[in-house]
Formats: structure tokens, C-alpha cells, sequence
């Protein structure tokens, strides 16, 4: 039996990411889980994982808990095993907890790999990167922002900072 091997990317500017190992039939409740916990992230908040492509553009929302407010029922994380949703076909996932900070992770299924018979599933195999102490601020001025570690296979990270300019408000 085969694990898969995930790659979970904190959105930030400094690469910060966790190889982590799933049992196929675990839920994403447990990769959510896992996520919070190495990550070091304050327990006890929402998240939602989100289906995307490969280009990471955002998709069908899959919470922790369905809160009722969309109009049609939304499949929990605890109903969803990693081998149904983390597939050759669809190897992206972002993940974002604490709706309030807004931590943003984008997952990718990388490949699969042996399991070890004596660990427990999921884990954490490899670590890069600290956590900064807050949540990355967000760029919501419309430009794309996609995980660091690709570089410049995204766009350029060198871009100046678009500041909001009052005499552009069609709104004033």
C-alpha cells in the first residue's frame, strides 16, 4: 500500500513549506489537522480547503463545517478522502484557515510513496521554513498571487506596490 506525498506552501514571501505523507483512505479533516499542527497554527478555527487547477485558481469550497450559507449543501472535509480529491487529474488543493487572518496554503499532491508500517499517518516528513508570527497580509489589489516556491515561473516578484489613490475612486 502507497501513501501520498503532499507539498503544503504558505503563501508568503519567504518559502515556508511542509512535505507531509496521507494515508489515501484518511480524511482531509486529518490533513487539515495535520496542517494546523505543523504549522504551529492556534487551534480551533475555521478553514476550508478549496478544489483549484493547476494554475491554483480557487474552486468548489469544502469546509470544515457546512454552515448553511450557500444555497446548496457543501461536502465537509471529514466526508472527503485524499485519494478522491488529490489525483494525477487534480493535484491542487488551496487551503485557508482562520477566515479572520486569512492563512492562505496552497497543497499539491506530489507523488506516492511506501508506507512505513511502525508511523503514524498522517506526518509531517520534511520541514522548510518558520512560520511567521502573523498571518502574510493579502494583496487584494488583483494581481495574481501564487506560492514563492515556484519563483518566477508565476510572474515577477520584483513588482512595485500599487498604492490606492483617492482620485481613482469612481465611488468618492
Amino acid at each position: 500500500m502507497k501513501a501520498l506525498k503532499l507539498r503544503v506552501i504558505l503563501d508568503a514571501k519567504e518559502d515556508v513549506f511542509r512535505d507531509i505523507e496521507i494515508k489515501p483512505e484518511q480524511s482531509l479533516e486529518e490533513l487539515h489537522q495535520t496542517i494546523v499542527q505543523v504549522f504551529a497554527l492556534n487551534p480551533g478555527e475555521m478553514a476550508s480547503f478549496y478544489k483549484s487547477d493547476k494554475e491554483w485558481n480557487q474552486g468548489e469550497e469544502i469546509p470544515f463545517m457546512d454552515m448553511g450559507m450557500s444555497k446548496q449543501p457543501l461536502t465537509e472535509m471529514r466526508s472527503i478522502q485524499a485519494k478522491d480529491i488529490l489525483t494525477n487529474d487534480q493535484p491542487t488543493l488551496i487551503y485557508v484557515y482562520d477566515f479572520l487572518n486569512m492563512w492562505t496554503f496552497y497543497v499539491e499532491y506530489i507523488e506516492h510513496v511506501e508506507l512505513e508500517t511502525d508511523d503514524d499517518y498522517p506526518r509531517c516528513t520534511f520541514n522548510y521554513g518558520s512560520r511567521p508570527e502573523e498571518a502574510p497580509s493579502k494583496d487584494f489589489s488583483g494581481k495574481e498571487s501564487k506560492p514563492s516556491i515556484f519563483g518566477d515561473a508565476f510572474g515577477d516578484e520584483d513588482d512595485e506596490e500599487e498604492h490606492f489613490d483617492e482620485d481613482d475612486n469612481p465611488w468618492a
